[in-house]
């Protein structure tokens, strides 16, 4: 999505750092406000909603009503982040096929002139996720793996992008950022710049390397377990899952993707025509 924010790379860190500090200042007191109203830990993990907030919230208030309001509070606060996931799922999906990186990337890199919304690419992004809900239904165990499958693809991820951070940092090869240059920086096959954000020399290098060993150790760990008494109802098959994937995408990819994908598609302002656009890419295209 930074793709469509006016400067970017000083606008999204600042609205990144902003959110965290925000939230983590109005979770830590609604976590302290919540243990402080709990009562009987017990009776609100045996809650017969199943939920033990609810149970919480009963205690506090004392009053079927109030306890409707305060639930209503965190289902309204999830339905928006539900919007906000599919927005930026099915938007990074799009991205994706239009760089020609995922099967089928000609159907869901299409565009509704009508509306501007990538249709096809939002509908397989809900339609998945109502898909993967169902399944709760029929095993829950098949349903939390499924969803702590995000968290270790989410590790990885992080791992492999701060992990050549730190090597590009080590060996020197991120160049600072110079206006007067008009060629086009940190595209494929082009050199790699620094943005206007960044913590330079040491320090960096420090936080970098901070940052991969914590997500070594909790990606390492989100593959296990629980509990040591293991059964097939509290197996972890985090890594089974997480392994199909990687497989897919491996195959995916020494199959057909490496002869579509060519790194990613940027769009870049002509120097000599300013009101027209031109995909750059590792191999130009139009």
């Amino acid at each position: 999505m930074s793709e469509e924010i006016e400067n970017a790379p000083l606008v999204v860190p600042r609205s990144i750092l902003t959110t965290y500090l925000l939230n983590g200042v109005l979770g830590f007191a609604m976590l302290v406000a919540v243990l402080f109203c709990t009562q009987d830990v017990n009776a609100a993990l045996a809650s017969p909603t199943g939920y033990p907030f609810i149970q919480i919230f009963q205690a506090a208030t004392n009053s079927p009503g109030g306890t409707v309001v305060m639930v209503a509070i965190p289902v309204i606060m999830e339905i928006c982040a539900t919007t906000s996931s599919l927005a930026s799922a099915s938007r990074q999906f799009w991205s994706f096929s239009r760089d020609h990186g995922v099967p089928g990337w000609k159907l869901f890199s299409k565009v509704e002139k009508k509306t501007s919304v990538p249709s096809y690419a939002v509908g397989l992004t809900a339609l998945i996720s109502v898909l993967l809900s169902l399944i709760n239904f029929g095993s829950s165990t098949v349903f939390e793996d499924l969803v702590s499958l995000a968290i270790a693809g989410l590790y990885s991820s992080y791992l492999i992008a701060t992990g050549l951070l730190l090597y590009r940092r080590v060996t020197g090869r991120i160049h600072l950022f110079n206006d007067s240059e008009t060629v086009l920086s940190n595209t494929v096959g082009a050199q790699l710049t620094w943005g206007p954000w960044h913590v330079p020399g040491i320090p960096g290098i420090l936080l970098n390397s901070f940052v991969c060993a914590f997500l070594a150790i909790s990606w390492f760990f989100s593959f296990w377990p629980t509990s040591m008494q293991v059964t097939p109802s509290t197996m972890n098959y985090n890594c089974l899952l997480w392994g199909a994937v990687v497989l897919f995408s491996l195959g995916y990819y020494a199959i057909q993707g490496r002869k579509e994908y060519s790194g990613p598609i940027i769009e870049a302002d002509e120097a000599s025509e300013p009101d027209t656009f031109r995909m750059v890419s590792g191999n130009k295209s139009n």
